[in-house]
């Protein structure tokens, strides 16, 4: 069992940026996304000036080639290390922490199985890693995931970025837009070296380097904080197909069972990746408030 880690090391001082990909192994595009970065690299279209980047392009390397999600646990769960290991991708948590305890900043690319476009999750405590995700070329803002998912504290919500935070980094995760979005993996491409602008780990000079987005684009960003998650009962339907981000009003009815019970929005606001296709117990979507970026 192997995981490929590129690393790009310079002699002047700065940044320990990792940039993930197929964390979850039905996700293609963060894979692809970097696969362009190193060969703008290789090729001199991108330069490194300073700290050090590492790139995984395949994080979970069995998954990614069946084209699953994971193979017998999620890896952006109960991630630590692990003593005792009886889950397949409990072995790669060992390698995926390695690379994670030296990392300053994070960037996990995912895509989604809702209809709908890019997003960034938040961490909503760091003014340092809400700026740096805002300079990644996305409108849209989600934070308070770990506290809308579980109690927080214990280590079911532990993923990439959560697990990076008790480290100290800078995490964010970027859902590049839904899987076969065909634009998936420019947007995680454009993220990857907007974020090494930001770093001052970019030569300006560089064929490839982006260019800056003005106030104006600033300005049309959006952040939704995560209140409330819901898990898919036994044949229970949504009443409409819901895209990401969609607006519901407050008692509008989302879903219903068959035993008659109905699922209502508990006020205005979002719906945050809506599966209609989630298996019974799993995560069928989550409900959030726009709000003021978090300081």
């Amino acid at each position: 069992m192997s995981v490929k880690v590129v690393t790009y090391r310079t002699i002047t001082p700065g940044p320990a940026l990792t940039v993930l990909g197929a964390v979850h192994g039905n996700e293609r595009c963060g894979a692809e996304a970097i696969g362009r970065v190193m060969a703008d690299i290789d090729a001199g279209r991108l330069a490194i000036t300073s700290g050090t980047l590492r790139l995984v392009p395949v994080t979970n390397p069995r998954a990614y080639a069946q084209g699953v999600r994971f193979v017998e646990r999620n890896l952006n769960r109960f991630l630590y290390p692990k003593e005792q290991k009886v889950h397949y991708e409990d072995h790669l948590d060992t390698i995926l922490c390695g690379v994670l305890d030296k990392t300053e900043v994070l960037l996990d690319l995912h895509s989604y199985t809702s209809q709908g476009g890019p997003f960034i999750f938040l961490g909503g405590h760091d003014a340092a890693e809400t700026a740096f995700a805002r300079a990644l070329g996305v409108q849209d803002f989600v934070y308070g995931w770990s506290e809308a998912f579980g109690s927080g504290e214990d280590k079911a919500s532990q993923g990439t970025t959560e697990y990076a935070r008790t480290k100290g980094a800078r995490a964010v995760t970027l859902e590049c837009g839904h899987h076969h979005n065909p634009d998936a993996s420019d947007v995680g491409y454009r993220a990857i070296v907007l974020a090494l602008a930001h770093l001052g780990m970019l030569d300006p000079a560089s064929p490839a380097a982006p260019a800056r987005a003005g106030n104006e684009a600033a300005a049309a960003q959006r952040c939704i904080r995560m209140k409330s998650a819901y898990f898919r009962a036994e044949g229970a339907a949504f009443t409409k197909p819901w895209r990401h981000l969609d607006r519901v009003a407050g008692g509008e009815v989302l879903a219903t069972a068959p035993d008659g019970t109905s699922l209502a929005a508990p006020e205005d606001g979002c719906l945050v990746m809506p599966n209609g296709s989630a298996p019974t117990g799993v995560e069928w979507l989550y409900f959030g408030t726009e709000v003021p970026f978090p300081a």
